[in-house]
């Protein structure tokens, strides 16, 4: 036992263990570095949150689509791409299935590139209204997709239609599509704070005329939702400005929600909004010039207040890419100190105050060196040596993010499939040997006991693994959402004009 060592034992025990070897600092360092890259996956999980994963060929990113459910099928049309500008493309992803995949319906009449606009499920049609066609015109026309038929019917425009509008917000209430909202172009060119109801039965459009004067500030990119039968609006953008005022209409009045509290949403627009239980909830959309934001908001209708769920970290982020380390923090001063010193006024000031005559010759001496031109090349040394240490840093989360993927040579052998040549000829072998007839295998290996063994990867997917848990949507607006039994489901839209075509599940229960 270690008790019954001797002291001198001890004491060379204590000095090996005190000098580590050259594998045990590897393995050190790279545990170091595992250990940091799971702590910010670990801060990026979260348990509300699923990222579905789509089998096969995906679509194209874009932004400024629109989605729907019918029959669990989710459907999309449209949408944005800065390359490939306005989309007229149709899919539908079937969301009972064990592997979600896209499936482009194509029909020969059909709304056409469309963008900015809304679409919902009505019986058995999907409707589709306003938007923009091309860039910087809008439309007016209201289109719907027969289930039952399959084709493409243009509804007919009367005088009870809107004026072309696009980037509202909409939603249906007690057999009615209400709009809110939206910029009017042609030849109105305006924002909206206009509400408007149509009837699906007459196809007509009537305008709600509220009762008051007291009105919110007219906007393009908010959010509305319905809560017993009373319309509650949030944020919205007029061009100028974005807004984080939240507003309720019971079709009659406007009034205007006071908050209280000091937890208050950022301005923002071209974001979520969704109600449940009692709870509005707000996620993402534009707060500023390239401030997207990726945060979660709760309003609670019984207490009136919000409460912040998830904190905007898109910003933190970036701050924590750009704070130097201790490391690097005087060069980093070093160097912004010698960036200010050679800036172009202040060398030709140096200059013109270190200009020699030319009767008189200059001193060789190191105390007569021009200043200006060994902070610029120690300026330039400082940068040199700042920028191989971000490459090594980059390279060292590089290998540290392999070695958590890396398999070993065994692990390799267990989950490679046979080729149907070699199973073929394992599978003859067994039979010709195998003296009971009822312990027969289709494919994988029979252990002793007689039960196959098939490859996992043979396996359909199922509980819940076509579908990352816990990863949660980076900051984005222009995303599009619908709700699916307990779930959001949100879809692109984009950062810093970079369209995503990713789907992600808020599971509204766990919020």
């Amino acid at each position: 036992m270690l008790s019954n060592r001797s002291n001198k034992d001890t004491k060379e025990v204590k000095r090996i263990s005190l000098i580590p070897s050259r594998q045990e600092q590897q393995q050190e360092q790279e545990y170091k570095y595992i250990q940091l890259v799971k702590t910010v996956n670990v801060e990026n999980q979260d348990p509300k949150w699923s990222e579905l994963k789509v089998d096969g060929k995906n679509i194209n990113h874009r932004a400024y689509t629109s989605i729907t459910i019918h029959n669990d099928f989710l459907y999309l049309y449209g949408g944005y791409q800065v390359q490939l500008g306005i989309m007229d493309e149709f899919y539908r992803m079937n969301l009972k299935s064990l592997s979600y995949q896209w499936e482009k319906l194509i029909y020969k009449e059909n709304p056409g590139p469309r963008t900015r606009h809304q679409m919902c499920t009505y019986m058995d049609r999907i409707y589709i209204f306003g938007g923009q066609i091309h860039q910087s015109v809008s439309t007016n026309s209201m289109w719907y997709f027969d289930l039952n038929s399959h084709t493409w019917i243009k509804c007919k425009i009367n005088q009870s239609y809107p004026p072309e509008i696009d980037n509202h917000t909409a939603i249906i209430h007690n057999d009615n599509w209400i709009v809110f909202g939206g910029f009017f172009g042609g030849t109105v060119g305006l924002h909206s704070n206009y509400v408007y109801k149509y009837e699906f039965a007459s196809n007509t459009w009537q305008r709600i005329q509220p009762q008051n004067s007291t009105a919110p500030t007219p906007r393009d990119g908010a959010g509305i939702t319905i809560h017993k039968n009373i319309l509650y609006m949030f944020g919205g953008s007029n061009g100028h400005q974005r807004f984080n005022d939240l507003w309720k209409f019971d079709f009659q009045v406007w009034t205007y929600i006071p908050v209280s509290s000091n937890i208050l949403p950022k301005v923002r627009s071209g974001h979520v909004m969704s109600i449940h239980d009692d709870k509005i909830i707000i996620f993402g959309g534009i707060h500023d010039i390239t401030w997207e934001l990726d945060d979660l908001f709760v309003f609670n209708l019984k207490k009136m207040e919000w409460i912040s769920v998830d904190e905007d970290s898109a910003r933190k982020k970036d701050k924590q890419q750009l704070s130097p380390n201790k490391d690097n923090k005087q060069d980093l001063q070093n160097s912004c100190r010698f960036r200010k010193s050679t800036r172009t006024g202040s060398i030709k000031k140096t200059i013109k105050r270190t200009t020699l005559s030319p009767l008189k010759k200059p001193d060789q001496s190191e105390d007569s060196v021009d200043s200006p031109t060994r902070n610029l090349s120690q300026a330039q040394s400082n940068q040199k040596t700042l920028d191989e240490k971000k490459k090594k840093e980059i390279q060292q989360k590089k290998m540290a993010l392999l070695k958590i993927f890396e398999v070993d040579e065994g692990q390799k052998q267990q989950l490679r499939d046979n080729s149907p040549t070699s199973e073929k000829m394992r599978n003859s072998l067994f039979l010709v040997g195998n003296p009971k007839a009822d312990l027969k295998i289709r494919q994988g290996k029979l252990t002793e006991f007689g039960k196959p063994l098939v490859s996992r990867f043979l396996q359909p997917l199922q509980s819940m693994q076509n579908s990352i848990v816990g990863k949660k949507p980076c900051a984005r607006d222009g995303h599009s959402f619908t709700k699916y039994e307990s779930q959001l489901l949100i879809f692109g839209g984009d950062r810093h004009q970079m369209s995503f075509n990713d789907i992600y599940s808020l599971d509204l229960t766990k919020i």
